[in-house]
């Protein structure tokens, strides 16, 4: 059993490449949508529909951010402090999808998974397979 933990502990920075992949990808392209597909005006009338406060000001502040944070965390630069912004958003999120908009747990899903996926980052960074661990080592 030993072994088996051993193999898998020397694996954890793939499994932290595969979240923080999968977590970038997810935001970009939810991102995208808003920004593109949708338009920012169009998320603001959507997050104002919901009772998001500010909603002219945090619809295309979060479709920005998912954008351009979602790439930037795929890429694997400033993941902890993405971590740390993408849990808190995805806070305020998953309540709105859980209570507000009455979808509970299963309408959440998402929201959750991006939560615990930037908890994650936050608390580990990047991993080795990543632009923040390559300018680590170059001193930058």
């Amino acid at each position: 059993m030993q072994r088996v933990e051993s193999a898998l502990s020397a694996q954890s920075s793939l499994g932290i490449l595969l979240v923080r992949l999968f977590t970038g990808v997810l935001l970009f392209a939810h991102g995208y949508q808003k920004v593109f597909q949708y338009g920012l005006g169009a998320v603001a009338g959507n997050f104002e529909k919901m009772g998001i406060v500010l909603p002219q000001v945090t619809g295309p502040f979060i479709g920005l951010l998912e954008l351009i944070g979602g790439g930037v965390l795929f890429l694997g630069l400033f993941t902890r402090w993405l971590g740390v912004i993408f849990a808190i958003e995805f806070i305020y999120a998953t309540f709105t999808v859980w209570v507000t908009e009455g979808k509970g747990y299963f309408g959440s899903e998402r929201e959750i998974y991006i939560l615990v996926a930037g908890l994650l980052l936050a608390t580990n960074g990047g991993g080795r397979y990543s632009l923040d661990a390559l300018f680590h080592r170059k001193g930058a």
